[in-house]
């Protein structure tokens, strides 16, 4: 039976001369992976990590990949493609998801939040501190949000999620001077929190301190390739 989806690339995989292999985070199934046969060869077909397409595919009865057959774009997001910056965080995102997102699994509120943010994303100038807020509201989304016992923290407590005063029993936690932001990428509405004057150093070490904790509570959560890349073009 043919089936219609919505979904958003996230990688690609070489399969053959003409072939890929193709992650794609789906509106109605969630992450699926696929095989798209002659994918090379399709003209104006770009599979760049975050791009909003309209799929057609089979499921096969031989394979867990499941067979594509059409794919395409909903909305063309040349901003994004052609701004080194905008990539990077793309390709930073796409591996985030890779590593949160779980096979199979249906989450329309999550593809939702991805697309709105594709979209913005394609127009923006305001990234800086864009990450740290990202970071935030997935960990809202997937259902571990770090609790604020209060809002200007002296203590990120990493395996039971807190921003505290009190100096954790637990040996996996942080002692920051600028661990406030982290409890204001939870508090803030987007606009404002982006606005804030957040130092060129310290962003880093945010998103870094952000992805320490998603260690202990996205299973099978591996370091991201495209770390550095972010660190570099963000500090």
């Amino acid at each position: 039976m043919k089936i219609t989806d919505k979904a958003i690339v996230l990688s690609r995989l070489s399969y053959s001369e003409s072939s890929l292999i193709v992650n794609l985070f789906t509106l109605e199934s969630g992450l699926q992976t696929f095989l798209f046969q002659g994918a090379k060869k399709k003209k104006g077909l770009i599979l760049f990590p975050l791009e909003l397409v309209e799929i057609a595919y089979y499921k096969r009865n031989d394979s867990s990949l499941m067979k594509l057959t059409e794919m395409q774009a909903l909305e063309p997001l040349h901003h994004l493609l052609d701004n080194p910056l905008k990539s990077s965080i793309a390709f930073f995102i796409s591996e985030l998801m890779m590593s949160c997102l779980r096979d199979n699994h249906q989450d329309k509120k999550l593809f939702l939040f991805l697309s709105e943010q594709i979209h913005w994303l394609n127009l923006t100038e305001e990234l800086s501190n864009y990450l740290i807020w990202f970071l935030a509201q997935i960990s809202k989304l997937e259902g571990f949000q770090p609790e604020i016992q209060h809002e200007n923290p002296r203590y990120f407590e990493l395996q039971e999620g807190k921003f505290t005063t009190e100096l954790p029993f637990l040996p996996s936690y942080l002692e920051e001077p600028w661990l406030h932001w982290l409890t204001d990428s939870l508090r803030l509405e987007k606009l404002d929190f982006l606005a804030l004057s957040i130092p060129k150093d310290e962003r880093v070490k945010l998103i870094d301190a952000w992805l320490e904790y998603y260690q202990f509570h996205v299973s099978g959560m591996r370091k991201l390739k495209s770390l550095e890349v972010i660190r570099t073009v963000f500090s």
